[in-house]
């Protein structure tokens, strides 16, 4: 039997402030142990909520969810994907997501602290976990479905003095199989630096932290230790994108979690994101996303809204369309 949502938009919006932020869904942990992650089988947290994930995100943390049996609908930034056996997600930091899986369903959840990949964060491969995307390259899903199952087999070992580091190969061998897959997807240059990442990394937790602030890049580059002409250049060379789209693109992201996520007000939601002028932040959304954000609750309403994500870009990042 397959649990399937009735309706093929975004799930319905709930009146409280923004949507929950917790360390793993369904309980009250606070925190990861020694081992900086926790690994699971798919099924098990997905059982104990009759296979409906709510909405909710993730702070200080990634996951990885791979689906090796049976299948499901995720909403990721209230965009809505059909994932189906072999598949693999990697949800980012703050991502909002929310999933309805069929109850045959079976695979690997990786929960993934930026402490731990704060270790890996010179490292080029490392630069996949920045953003959140859907794999479904058969043999990739595959390959990595092996390195999560040797993964979960160490974790659920009894430690000895050993465990840190396999845990930590074992992280960083699925990041390598992830990072070729979408290199070849996205055919991205193949000279990046290991430094130029870091730097992107940390202006990536700089802005997740900061967003509502209204911080320019001269303040983020200061606060980064390199000039603002650098940080662009960084930014443009890994995401094509200078450094304040990718500040613009963060705080429409939040935006249209309110929107899709919460019934609050235009204004509140302005004010929520550092606009003391409700009517500037509607030009500010209109401008990027080309409708008004009341539009855009509209349409996310009936299930027809304008993407500020792109939908599922089979084997590849899920990040902003706009260049």
């Amino acid at each position: 039997m397959t649990r399937q949502s009735d309706n093929a938009g975004p799930r319905t919006a709930t009146p409280g402030n923004q949507v929950p932020v917790v360390h793993q869904y369904g309980d009250n942990s606070l925190g990861f142990g020694t081992d900086q992650l926790h690994c699971e089988r798919l099924s098990v947290r997905s059982r104990q909520h009759q296979f409906k994930i709510r909405p909710h995100r993730h702070r200080g943390l990634t996951q990885i969810f791979l689906v090796s049996h049976g299948s499901g609908q995720a909403v990721v930034d209230g965009r809505q994907t059909n994932v189906q056996a072999p598949a693999a997600l990697v949800i980012a930091e703050l991502c909002v997501h929310d999933f309805i899986w069929s109850e045959d369903v079976e695979g690997y959840v990786l929960s993934i602290s930026h402490g731990l990949l704060e270790q890996l964060s010179m490292e080029q491969a490392a630069s996949v976990f920045l953003h959140t995307r859907v794999l479904q390259d058969a043999t990739a899903v595959q390959e990595l479905a092996l390195l999560l199952k040797q993964l979960h087999d160490e974790y659920s070992t009894p430690p000895d003095e050993l465990r840190a580091q396999a845990l930590l190969n074992w992280v960083r061998l699925s990041a390598i199989r992830l990072y070729r897959q979408a290199r070849e997807v996205t055919e991205a240059p193949g000279n990046d630096t290991s430094r130029g990442l870091q730097w992107l990394q940390r202006f990536t937790s700089l802005i997740n932290r900061d967003y509502a602030l209204q911080r320019t890049v001269e303040d983020y580059a200061s606060e980064l230790g390199i000039s603002a002409a650098h940080l662009n250049a960084i930014c443009q060379t890994h995401t094509r994108r200078n450094a304040l789209s990718l500040v613009h693109e963060r705080v429409i992201v939040e935006a249209c979690r309110y929107l899709n996520y919460t019934v609050q007000p235009v204004s509140s939601i302005a004010y929520q994101l550092g606009y003391s002028d409700p009517a500037y932040f509607t030009r500010f959304f209109r401008r990027q996303m080309g409708v008004s954000p009341r539009e855009y609750r509209n349409s996310s309403d009936s299930g027809h809204m304008p993407a500020v994500i792109e939908e599922g870009i089979k084997d590849g990042a899920i990040t902003s369309n706009r260049s």
